[in-house]
C-alpha cells in the first residue's frame, strides 16, 4: 500500500466518506467538540486496545494491526449536544478506531502521514452538514503514550473548495504502536439515507481483532447480510427499541487485498444497508423493518420498476434525433439485414447521446472520454428504439466480477444491466463508456450470471436465467502487440531512439482509450461514419448568440490536441517505467471505436536513456526492459492462499529491431533463448542477430482471469520468468 491515508483507507473499507463540516463551523467548537470526542474514544473499555503484546507468530511481519473497532449510530435517542447539532432532527455517526504495531521501516512509512477533509460544504440536495474529527496517540515500547496535536495538519491546497489536509505523525519509530481513529457526525433537518456500508474482514497486514457496533434507530429500515464465512450478526434491541448489530472476528490472516484479489467474494465480509424508512425508501421497506438476505428477487423486481417507466417526452426526443441519422446515413436503412440495422441503430444512438452535444463546461479534453451515462438510463431509452425498428430484446442483470457474487448482491448498485438482442446471432449491447461498441463486454462483467429482468413481476425467490453467463474473453483475444525499431540516437551512444508501433485487442484497449483519444478525431471519425453533414461547430457559428461559444469552443479543442503529448508520454513512461527524454510525435492509427475495427491502433516515435550503460569501449544494452515491465512481488506476496482474480486473460506480444551500430558486435544472444509453459500460462522469449540488427521476441500469457490458489506457484513461476527476463544485458563488443 502506498503511504498515503490510512485513515481514507478504513472509511473506504466501511463505505463511509470523508466528509467535513461547513466553512461556517465556528473553530471553537468544533475544538471542543474534538476534544470531547478524543476522551470518549480513548475511553472505550475494550480489551484489545489495551493489549500491548503481539503473539509470536506475528514476529516478522511488517506490521500487525493488533485492533480495528467500527461503531455506526443512526438516530437512536442518544443525545449530541454541540453547534453542528442545533435545529437538527436526525444523525448518523461513524467511529473506526485502529491501533497496529510498527514492526518495520515499511510499515512506518506507510503510516507516517494521515489524511482527511476538514471543513468541507456537503455537495446533494439536503440539508445536512458532516464532519470529521481525527484522533491519534503513540503508544512507545515502555508504555508511555503520546497524543499527537492534530492542530498541526497541513493544508494541502487542491485548488477547490475543500480542504485537503495531512497529519504528520512525526515521532513514530519502528517499535511503537501507533492508536488512531476517525470519527464522522452528520446531522440533518430531514431524514437521511447514510452510505451503503461494506465491511470486510482482512487487510494487508493481520488482524488480531475486528468489531463492528450498530445501533440503528427505528425511523430507518435495516438490510444486512454476512458473507463468505463471517459469522452472523448478534441483533439485539435496547430499552430505546434501537436495533443492535453486533459481529466479530479473530485472528484474521493478512492478505494481498491490492493484488490479483476480489476482497468480497474472497473475504470474510458484513454489508448493512441503512434505509430511509417509508415510502422515500428504494425497496419499499417499512421504517424499524430489518431484513437479513435480501433475496435476489427483490432486488430485480427493483430493477424491473425501474426500467418500465422512461420519460416519454425524452423517449420522442432521442427517437426522432436517431431516426434522422439514420436516414442521413442511407434513406433505405430499413431494407438492412437485422443485425447490420441493430448495428447502425446502436452507433446512431451512441452519437446522439455521447458525441453530438456541445457540454455546458466545453470539456472536450481528456476527461470528456470519461463522460458517465448511468448504464440505465442509456440502455431504457435504446430498447424502445430497436422495437420501433421491430429489434427486440431483453434486459438482463449481472454481478461485477471483483464485487459481491450474484448470491450476496444488496442493492441495484451491485448489479450492471445489458440488453440481449434477439437476433439470429443474439447479442450484448452495454453502456461501458463512448467507445462502447455492439458486442462488447467489459472486462469487469465477463462470465456471470446474467438472470433475465422481465416484463412481468417476480414472485420471491424466482429468478430466470442464473445459469447463464456472460461470454469470457480468452488470451488471444486480448492482446497487446509491440513492435519496436529502436537505435542509438545519432552520435550519442547514451541515448536510443525508439519507433514504436502498438495494437491493443479487446480488453487491453480499456484505460488507453480513455487516456490517448482525443475526441475532437473520435467525433469526427463518427460523423464520417454516419455520414452527418454539419457538424457541432457549424451549428455553433450559424447562430449569431453563439459566436462566443463557438470561439471557446474550438478553443477548447485546441488546448485539448495540444494536452496529447503529455497524454503519449505518460503513456510511455508507465510502459517503460521512466520518462522519455523526448516524445518527438504520436499518432492515433484506429481509435478501435467499432465493431468491424475493433483495435486501438497507435504510433510513437521517442528518445529514452538510461537502457545503456558504458563499459569501457564497449556498451550494456538492458534488452530486458526494453520489451517488458514485469510485476514486482514483495516478499509478503509471494506466498498466497487466496484464489486468484485477474482482470482478464491476456497476451503480451513484443518484437524488438535493434541496429547494431557500425564496429560493434553483440555477445550474450544465446541467453535470450527461453520457454516456460504451465497450465496457468507461458513466457517463450528468443533472440538472433540478422545482418546488422539484432532481433528479440518476447511472448507473455496469462491463460485465465481466475485460478485457484493451488495454481498459484505456475503463475508465480510465469512472473519470475517475466523479471529474468527484464533483467537480461547483452555486449556490444567494440571491434
Amino acid at each position: 500500500m502506498k503511504p498515503l491515508s490510512r485513515i481514507c483507507l478504513l472509511l473506504s473499507l466501511a463505505g463511509i466518506t470523508c466528509v467535513s463540516a461547513s466553512a461556517q463551523a465556528d473553530s471553537t467548537k468544533y475544538k471542543e467538540r474534538a476534544t470531547a470526542i478524543r476522551a470518549e474514544v480513548w475511553a472505550w473499555k475494550d480489551a484489545v486496545f489495551a493489549n500491548r503484546t503481539v503473539p509470536a507468530e506475528h514476529a516478522n511481519e511488517s506490521c500487525v494491526i493488533m485492533g480495528r473497532k467500527a461503531v455506526i449510530e443512526a438516530d437512536t435517542k442518544k443525545k449530541i449536544n454541540w453547534a453542528l447539532s442545533a435545529h437538527r432532527n436526525f444523525y448518523y455517526n461513524s467511529t473506526v478506531r485502529e491501533m497496529v504495531k510498527i514492526n518495520d521501516k515499511a510499515s512506518l512509512e506507510e503510516y507516517s502521514q494521515l489524511s482527511y477533509r476538514q471543513f468541507k460544504k456537503l455537495n446533494g440536495w439536503m440539508s445536512a452538514t458532516s464532519t470529521s474529527f481525527v484522533g491519534a496517540r503513540i503508544i512507545k515500547p515502555n508504555g508511555t503514550i503520546k497524543e499527537v496535536n492534530t492542530d498541526e495538519a497541513v493544508s494541502l491546497n487542491n485548488g477547490r473548495n475543500d480542504q485537503q489536509r495531512k497529519l504528520a505523525i512525526s515521532d513514530l519509530q519502528v517499535g511503537d504502536i501507533l492508536d488512531y481513529f476517525v470519527r464522522t457526525e452528520e446531522f440533518s433537518e430531514y431524514i437521511k439515507e447514510p452510505e451503503r456500508l461494506i465491511f470486510v474482514f482482512g487487510d494487508d497486514h493481520p488482524i488480531m481483532y475486528y468489531y463492528l457496533h450498530c445501533e440503528i434507530g427505528s425511523k430507518y429500515a435495516i438490510e444486512y447480510r454476512s458473507m463468505n464465512n463471517a459469522p452472523d450478526a448478534k441483533q439485539t434491541t435496547n430499552e430505546d427499541k434501537d436495533v443492535i448489530l453486533d459481529i466479530g472476528m479473530k485472528n484474521l490472516p493478512a492478505a494481498p487485498t491490492g493484488f490479483w484479489m476480489a476482497s468480497l467474494r474472497e473475504l470474510p465480509a458484513f454489508r448493512l444497508n441503512v434505509l430511509a424508512g417509508g415510502t422515500y425508501a428504494g425497496a419499499g421497506r417499512a421504517p424499524g423493518e430489518v431484513v437479513k438476505d435480501v433475496p435476489l428477487a427483490d432486488i430485480i423486481n427493483l430493477i424491473n420498476t425501474g426500467i418500465s417507466y422512461p420519460d416519454p417526452g425524452k423517449s420522442a426526443v432521442l427517437k426522432r434525433l436517431v431516426v434522422d441519422v439514420l436516414k442521413g446515413y442511407d434513406k433505405h436503412y430499413n431494407k438492412l439485414p437485422k443485425d447490420s440495422l441493430a448495428n447502425l441503430i446502436y452507433y446512431a444512438y451512441r452519437f446522439v447521446r455521447y458525441y453530438n452535444q456541445v457540454d455546458a463546461s466545453l470539456e472536450v479534453g481528456e476527461d470528456r472520454n470519461e463522460m458517465d451515462i448511468n448504464n440505465y438510463d442509456y440502455l431504457i431509452y435504446l430498447q424502445p428504439i430497436l422495437e420501433q425498428h421491430k429489434i427486440y430484446s431483453k434486459f438482463v442483470v449481472m454481478p461485477y466480477k471483483h464485487g459481491p457474487s450474484i448470491d450476496h448482491v444488496m442493492g441495484i448498485g451491485d448489479l450492471s444491466v445489458m440488453l440481449l438482442v434477439d437476433l439470429e446471432k443474439p447479442i450484448y449491447f452495454t453502456n461501458n463508456n463512448m467507445f462502447t461498441y455492439p458486442g462488447y463486454i467489459p472486462a469487469s462483467l465477463e462470465g456471470q450470471p446474467c438472470p433475465e429482468v422481465r416484463s412481468k413481476r417476480f414472485t420471491r425467490n424466482q429468478v430466470v436465467g442464473l445459469d447463464q453467463l456472460t461470454p469470457l474473453s480468452t488470451a488471444r483475444d486480448n492482446t497487446q502487440e509491440e513492435n519496436l525499431k529502436v537505435a542509438f540516437n545519432g552520435t550519442d551512444m547514451q541515448l536510443l531512439h525508439v519507433k514504436r508501433h502498438t495494437v491493443l485487442t479487446g480488453k487491453m484497449k480499456e484505460g488507453e482509450q480513455l487516456r490517448l483519444l482525443n475526441f475532437e478525431d473520435c467525433y469526427e471519425s463518427e460523423r464520417n461514419a454516419l455520414h452527418v453533414e454539419k457538424s457541432i461547430m457549424d451549428n455553433l457559428q450559424k447562430a449569431r448568440k453563439s459566436k462566443n461559444v463557438s470561439e471557446d469552443y474550438a478553443a477548447a479543442l485546441q488546448k485539448a490536441r495540444a494536452s496529447l503529448k503529455d497524454r503519449f508520454k505518460a503513456e510511455i513512461s508507465g510502459e517503460f517505467e521512466q520518462d522519455p527524454k523526448d516524445v518527438i510525435s504520436w499518432k492515433i492509427d484506429n481509435p478501435g471505436l467499432r465493431h468491424t475495427a475493433p483495435d486501438l491502433v497507435y504510433s510513437t516515435e521517442f528518445t529514452v536513456d538510461g537502457l545503456i550503460q558504458r563499459a569501457g569501449n564497449n556498451f550494456l544494452l538492458n534488452i530486458g526492459k526494453v520489451v517488458n515491465s514485469p510485476l514486482k512481488l514483495t516478499p509478503s506476496q509471494r506466498t498466497r492462499n487466496i484464489d486468484i482474480y485477474m482482470s482478464y486473460a491476456r497476451t503480451l506480444d513484443c518484437t524488438v529491431a535493434f541496429d547494431i551500430p557500425q564496429g560493434y558486435s553483440v555477445q550474450g544472444v544465446d541467453k535470450l533463448n527461453k520457454t516456460l509453459n504451465n497450465d496457468c500460462g507461458s513466457v517463450v522469449t528468443s533472440a538472433q542477430v540478422q545482418g546488422s540488427q539484432l532481433m528479440v521476441h518476447f511472448k507473455r500469457t496469462y491463460k485465465h482471469d481466475q485460478e485457484s490458489v493451488n495454481k498459484w506457484p505456475q503463475l508465480l513461476a510465469i512472473i519470475d520468468a517475466s523479471t529474468e527476463f527484464a533483467d537480461q544485458k547483452v555486449l556490444l563488443k567494440k571491434g
